[in-house]
């Protein structure tokens, strides 16, 4: 006999009897017995889906971290030519030549979807 046959037996086994029930109380342990068992598979139902939309919403947050990240990245590896540019340009101006200015369609840091 297993532990569940066992917690089985011992939850409704009548105190008291010799392990004797009438039709009518075994029918009544049945219907009992299922009706735990559907609430059972209701509760789990339940946190089963709980839990299915918190992943859902966590794989949409890692999504979205992912594409910032992207983003991130892109301005980071922008970077280093930005800043050529601006020494270049300070450098020029030093000089008394022509100032080249970045007007915001050059701007490295410019990243969209559009892009990718």
């Amino acid at each position: 006999m297993s532990y569940a046959d066992a917690s089985f037996q011992e939850a409704y086994e009548p105190q008291g009897q010799n392990n004797s029930m009438t039709i009518d109380e075994m029918r009544i342990l049945h219907r009992t017995a299922l009706s735990e068992a559907e609430s059972k598979r209701t509760e789990l139902r339940l946190v089963l889906a709980s839990r299915y939309r918190e992943l859902v919403g966590s794989s949409d947050e890692v999504i979205s971290m992912k594409e910032r990240a992207e983003e991130l990245n892109a301005l980071v590896v922008a970077l280093p030519e930005l800043v050529e540019r601006v020494v270049q340009s300070a450098d020029a101006s030093d000089a008394g030549g022509s100032t080249e200015t970045l007007t915001t369609d050059e701007s490295p840091f410019k990243v969209g979807k559009d892009e990718e």
